[in-house]
């Protein structure tokens, strides 16, 4: 009687793991195609979006170039910049309650930021930190504040965050 037992618990415990097996398998296999799942930061072996390749007509592949973003408007200096930033990004704030908070990369930043005359309070710089503003950001900012010589007077971090 006890050897029929193991012998049934021998069965499916064998016929468990080859269904285990057979289903990493199949999941391996068809991972290899995309269906559209995930969000493209998939760890692999394979040509990330930047070594997309192209042949030409002799046959040989030489790399896609990245196609050129178109310049952005001139922004018009403002007497003081007021800076919104939101995770890593930095934004600059719209004078308007209901205006648009436009981004902006940190060297196009400091070079507004230098050309801003200032308040008649000595104001160059408001910064506004949003909940989910990084500390790594706010630290690139100073950093860049201290290297472009802008005066720590002359910048106001706004205490509290906004929404």
């Amino acid at each position: 009687m006890a050897a029929d037992s193991r012998s049934s618990l021998f069965r499916k415990r064998n016929f468990l793991g080859a269904v285990l097996l057979a289903g990493v398998g199949l999941g391996v296999y068809l991972g290899k195609f995309n269906f559209g799942w995930g969000g493209g930061n998939q760890f692999g072996i394979g040509t990330s979006g930047s070594e997309t390749q192209v042949t030409t007509s002799a046959g040989n592949i030489k790399p896609l170039e990245p196609t050129k973003v178109k310049e952005e408007l001139p922004i018009p200096v403002p007497k003081v910049v007021r800076i919104l930033i939101d995770e890593r990004q930095y934004y600059l704030r719209s004078e308007n309650i209901d205006g648009q908070d436009t981004p902006i990369e940190l060297p196009k930043l400091m070079r507004l930021i230098e050309q801003a005359p200032g308040d008649d309070d000595g104001l160059r710089v408001r910064v506004y930190l949003k909940a989910t503003a990084r500390a790594s950001a706010e630290e690139n900012l100073k950093i860049a504040l201290k290297e472009a010589g802008i005066n720590e007077a002359s910048v106001f971090w706004v205490p509290t965050p906004v929404k």
